[in-house]
């Protein structure tokens, strides 16, 4: 285990926000519910796991029996992730905090040109390269959101532009299980074969359902190809207090992890041990003002930290909360958001935070907000680690203070000169003198967009084989020309 790993399994003041009886309780009553109130499976094949596994069908309605659901829970196992050239880049069993950012979104404020635009196509490649150069944020996400690309090939799209401008581990967010299918062929191309993939996965894949205990074709369709194929999966419901759960966190709990546990049930029935990367959800509020749904309300802090004691309660690693802010431009609200949301995903031991940087409420994606997003973690897990000492330490600063004597210097001492640099140092953040006549050259926005700027244009991930990405591009032209057939 690396040092930050171990930094990041000890925390400075772990936030449990679930006694163990809280959680089993929460456990519980969504066992009950499955049984009573069941869950809308739409695919036939679903239906047809649950039902052979001893679960009530009647029509799309499925109840399903506490009992089929623990057996499916006991053959979840811990997994790694690996990074495109087949290194191990998160073992996600050791409890390691780590950071995913979006490499496309609905809008963008490049590093050339910060006004908010549509997100394009072309976007991808400056995108890529700037999330992979910054060293706190250790896996990427492909959405596919582009205002240029067809519904058909958004997602493949995305992780085309991703894999060519990082070596990182991907999540991907498939429209359905063609786009899945279409990802994987291309993955294996890097991995060398579909079968090094399963092995040493750097792609994974989220299926999200659409409604509280009602599953959707296209979610079920990813989720079980994902347990077919052996793709590592991060399966979250994504509930939001008084919209589509109650207002209350435990009543959202209960039913967010209702759904989880119908999801997981339906994917390790159609293969037992199939990979899972993580217990959770996402949880949101939804601001009776607007009706619009918030990422970082203050109540979000603990419902997120519950999440990932539920997660952890059932020995698996978290997922939930997003490091992003509900402000649509990076302004003072935007940095207290991303900094609570970095210390709480510190604070409660969140394996898999995702959607760093991000701005108006998951809309936006900056160039000047993701290097915003870099410095706040590597601040925050500075932040939270615990002092590393031995009483033994002790003996020689006693004598290093005894040497200097009362109102003494430390500035000039050796021992001054040995161990600053331990200490944390902010590449964005201001701490120059201030002079009042002189004022500051260039305000943090300035400074922001010059240092992504500089990494786009400086950065390049491990080169892939070039035969390799010939070959991409030749199966990125066939899924345009099927999209292009189809239309």
């Amino acid at each position: 285990m690396n040092a930050s790993a171990e930094q990041s399994i000890r925390r400075l003041a772990p936030l449990r926000a679930l006694s163990d009886a809280q959680a089993g309780a929460i456990h519980r009553a969504s066992l009950e519910m499955l049984e009573r109130t069941g869950a809308v499976m739409p695919v036939p094949r679903a239906r047809e796991l649950l039902d052979s596994a001893g679960a009530r069908v009647d029509g799309d309605r499925v109840r399903i029996p506490a009992r089929v659901v623990e057996r499916a829970l006991a053959t979840l196992r811990p997994i790694t992730l690996y990074n495109r050239h087949g290194e191990p880049a998160l073992p996600l069993g050791e409890g390691r905090v780590t950071f995913g950012a979006l490499t496309d979104n609905m809008y963008a404020q490049g590093p050339h040109d910060p006004a908010m635009r549509p997100f394009l196509r072309s976007d991808l490649g400056w995108s890529a390269r700037l999330l992979d150069s910054l060293p706190n944020i250790d896996w990427l996400e492909a959405s596919g959101q582009m205002h240029d690309v067809p519904p058909a090939v958004q997602t493949q799209t995305a992780f085309a532009g991703a894999v060519r401008h990082s070596a990182k581990p991907i999540l991907v967010y498939p429209y359905d299980r063609a786009g899945l299918l279409d990802i994987l062929e291309a993955a294996a191309l890097f991995a060398g074969s579909a079968d090094a993939l399963r092995r040493k996965p750097f792609v994974f894949c989220a299926s999200v359902p659409n409604a509280p205990l009602q599953q959707a074709d296209y979610n079920l369709d990813v989720l079980l190809a994902c347990a077919e194929y052996e793709v590592p999966v991060v399966y979250h419901p994504h509930p939001a207090m008084g919209a589509n759960v109650p207002a209350s966190i435990p009543g959202a709990l209960v039913l967010a992890n209702a759904d989880w546990l119908a999801g997981i049930t339906v994917h390790q029935l159609c293969r037992p041990g199939a990979p899972v990367c993580s217990a959770g959800f996402t949880e949101l509020l939804m601001d009776m003002r607007t009706t619009l749904w918030s990422y970082c309300a203050p109540e979000m802090m603990a419902a997120y930290a519950a999440v990932a004691d539920l997660a952890h309660w059932y020995g698996m690693p978290a997922w939930g909360i997003e490091m992003l802010a509900d402000a649509p431009l990076l302004d003072a609200q935007a940095g207290s958001e991303m900094a609570w949301t970095a210390a709480t995903a510190f604070f409660s031991n969140i394996e898999l935070v995702h959607n760093a940087g991000l701005l108006g409420a998951c809309k936006v994606a900056s160039a000047a907000a993701s290097v915003w997003a870099d410095e706040q973690i590597a601040y925050a897990r500075r932040a939270t680690r615990p002092l590393d000492f031995a009483p033994e330490d002790l003996a020689p600063l006693a004598g290093l203070i005894d040497e200097v004597g009362p109102g003494g210097d430390y500035l000039q001492h050796s021992h001054t000169l040995a161990n600053f640099r331990n200490f944390w140092y902010p590449q964005m953040a201001m701490r120059d003198r201030f002079d009042p006549e002189k004022g500051v050259e260039l305000d943090l926005m300035a400074r922001l967009n010059r240092r992504a700027a500089k990494l786009v244009a400086s950065h390049c991930a491990p080169p892939a084989d070039e035969a390799v990405l010939r070959e991409l591009d030749r199966l990125e032209a066939r899924w345009w020309a099927r999209c292009e057939t189809v239309s």
